[in-house]
């Protein structure tokens, strides 16, 4: 089994065309602060945007983007900025079909990218599986599915999913079929992902088992590394010696006076609170002082 896609992200202002992520969030103010970026990120890099809503209302979404500062109005006149509904989307057929809905999604990024914008960034509110409608029950195929088209388009989805309403059982396979998760609001490498071929294969105990495994080699090499690099820098930090603060020292012979109270020699402190060694020599005021009739010579020749 290849191992989990790692995207490196950090934040949703990383996110490029091709991701698919799941938003699992438990409060108003995660979703907020989730997705007031996502969309503002898309509209500044010039990429259009539909935005499926359902629990929340248009309205509310819109008054995200206005609480940041922005004005919305132009976007959606212009079009960059569209809202559906789940009739527009899901369930525009009048029944839930993964290809169907996966097939929206390409004439959409065609769509775009012949209006002139870099990409399609899509998001929606998924709490709509909830009421039963048809073809509902094939939603983790959908999602499973959506890992074929979008990693090689122009397209970015985030599925939303509110973790106050859907069932453990339910988010599990979320899980499962995404390769990056956002958490609230914090963006991880889902190492927990598992490609559709295996997801929607006849053998997905059997696939489930052997990449639970592989995860614990991988964190097993991964602390082992942690462990060999914070050892590497604990002896990197015994061997390296500062001088800071104010140091004592006589204004006659120049004698260093140490935290114990001992007068030492400079050269001695400066080696023992430091890496540099010293070699001794003579500048060329103290060679006059010391050996004027040699520095006489010298000056004669």
């Amino acid at each position: 089994m290849g191992s989990v896609l790692n995207y490196k992200l950090r934040s949703v202002r990383d996110l490029e065309p091709g991701h698919h992520l799941c938003c699992l969030y438990e409060r108003e103010e995660e979703h907020q602060a989730l997705l007031t970026p996502f969309l503002r990120h898309g509209l500044e890099r010039r990429e259009k945007i539909l935005y499926i809503v359902d629990a929340h209302t248009a309205e509310i979404v819109l008054n995200y983007l206005r609480d940041d500062g922005l004005e919305v109005e132009p976007y959606l006149k212009s079009g960059q900025l569209v809202i559906l509904t789940v009739d527009d989307a899901y369930m525009r057929d009048e029944v839930f079909n993964p290809e169907g809905m996966i097939g929206l999604l390409r004439t959409e990024t065609e769509r775009a990218l012949s209006e002139g914008y870099s990409a399609l960034r899509v998001t929606g509110e998924m709490t709509w599986v909830l009421r039963g409608l048809p073809g509902s029950e094939r939603l983790v195929e959908y999602e499973s599915k959506l890992n074929k088209f979008l990693p090689n388009s122009k397209c970015l989805a985030i599925c939303q999913y509110d973790r106050r309403r859907f069932s453990a059982k339910v988010l599990l396979d979320v899980l499962s079929t995404h390769p990056i998760a956002i958490v609230g609001t914090e963006v991880y490498d889902n190492f927990y992902y598992i490609p559709p071929e295996d997801f929607l294969g006849n053998e997905l105990p059997r696939v489930t088992l052997g990449r639970w495994l592989e995860n614990l080699t991988e964190r097993r090499r991964a602390e082992e590394e942690r462990e060999k690099l914070i050892h590497q820098l604990q002896d990197a930090l015994t061997k390296i010696k500062t001088l800071r603060g104010l140091l004592p020292i006589c204004a006659s012979c120049k004698k260093i006076r140490d935290d114990k109270g001992y007068w030492t020699q400079i050269e001695a402190y400066i080696r023992d609170h430091s890496e540099a060694e010293f070699s001794h020599g003579l500048c060329p005021e103290c060679m006059k002082r010391l050996y004027p009739e040699i520095m006489e010579g010298k000056d004669k020749e």
